[in-house]
């Protein structure tokens, strides 16, 4: 597995994390601070996927 892969795993394992201190924890605050850096991290990661092929 690749490191671009593993990034963009951690990126979507960040977003569902956002999206249960949204619903859960209703705490909107944490909740866009982790889609914005599940979002950012998962982008990364596809940049250096573009980049490899």
């Amino acid at each position: 597995m690749s490191f671009s892969r593993i990034m963009q795993i951690i990126g979507i394992i960040l977003v569902f994390n956002a999206l249960y201190f949204g619903i859960a924890r209703d705490s909107m605050k944490t909740e866009v601070l982790f889609l914005f850096v599940g979002g950012m991290i998962f982008y990364v990661g596809r940049m250096f996927e573009g980049t490899r092929k």
